[in-house]
């Protein structure tokens, strides 16, 4: 502790210079409650480099819902598919082996013998709107939008189609 006389007339006053400076010390530092700039920039600093880490594989993670989200919309397609040629009651328009759908004929109706109206009916739209529901870059193939492709094989079977996306897959396949 530091002391000192002032004399003023013929009465001395004794000043403590240390403890004047600690309590100006002290309250500097009670009023300082906020964050540093520097504090506020390491924060952020740390707060990117997570960022950076972390996003493409939640990039990824989400593109295979939308991959497997897909597959679900295209198998509903090849189920209603199926559905509609082992019906015995369906007569019209079945699909000759080894051919391609038309696929715009697809729509709900009321006629229950032609097959585009009960693969439309068990659907619950039309192809365009099944199309419309597919979200993943792999059922987009190169365009900005997806487009399904139905063929009946040799037996009778389904292949449906969306970009890289078959259903049923085919062994071997990755998506």
């Amino acid at each position: 502790m530091i002391l000192k006389a002032l004399y003023i007339g013929d009465r001395a006053f004794e000043i403590n210079i240390l403890t004047s400076l600690k309590e100006r010390l002290k309250m500097k530092k009670t009023n300082n409650k906020g964050f540093s700039l520097v504090e506020l920039i390491i924060v952020i600093a740390i707060m990117a480099i997570l960022i950076g880490v972390l996003a493409p594989q939640y990039i990824k993670y989400v593109e295979k819902s939308r991959v497997s989200a897909d597959k679900d919309l295209l198998d509903s397609v090849y189920q209603a598919c199926t559905i509609a040629a082992s019906d015995p009651d369906v007569t019209t328009n079945v699909p000759a082996a080894n051919s391609t759908v038309t696929k715009g004929n697809i729509a709900t109706g009321t006629n229950t013998a032609d097959w585009y109206n009960v693969v439309g009916n068990t659907l619950g739209t039309n192809i365009a709107g099944v199309e419309a529901k597919l979200k993943s870059k792999a059922s987009k193939g190169n365009g900005t939008s997806a487009s399904i492709t139905i063929t009946c094989g040799a037996n009778g079977d389904f292949t449906v189609t969306a970009g890289t996306i078959t259903v049923p897959e085919v062994s071997g396949s990755s998506n």
